[in-house]
């Protein structure tokens, strides 16, 4: 998000527009200087203390974003190692059990087991991806 530095200096110049009013205004400006600057210190103490807060604030919700992230991507690294390994058996399986003469058939059923795996994988990716989307919003 971009700064607004013309709503910034807007504000910078109203408020020197408003010491420069008081100055006029009252008698006493001993007194009102004074008092102008302990009103810009508390400013700047509680400008500070927002600052420090938001950061830290920030800084958590960041942290606790990256963990969720990350146990989701340890999660779905857990289910396609899952759909990996069962390819693996099922692939085993069927190529224990071939002839000689029926290679090429088995060829085509393990073209066929793997792109259903792949498939597999791209739609629980896209379901995951979906319900990511309606939890943002």
């Amino acid at each position: 998000m971009p700064v607004r530095w013309g709503w910034i200096i807007g504000c910078i110049m109203l408020g020197l527009a408003g010491i420069a009013a008081g100055l006029l205004l009252v008698p006493d400006r001993t007194t009102y200087v004074a008092n102008v600057l302990a009103g810009i210190g508390t400013t700047l103490l509680l400008v500070g203390i927002v600052v420090l807060l938001e950061r830290r604030i920030v800084g958590t919700a960041a942290k606790a974003v990256r963990r969720a992230v990350d146990a989701e991507r340890e999660a779905s690294d857990a289910r396609i190692d899952r759909l990996v390994g069962d390819l693996e058996d099922r692939l085993s399986a069927e190529w224990a059990r071939t002839d000689a003469a029926d290679v090429d058939a088995m060829k085509r059923r393990t073209a066929e087991l793997t792109d259903e795996t792949v498939e597999r994988i791209v739609d629980e990716a896209n379901r995951l991806a979906q319900e990511s989307t309606r939890d943002a919003e």
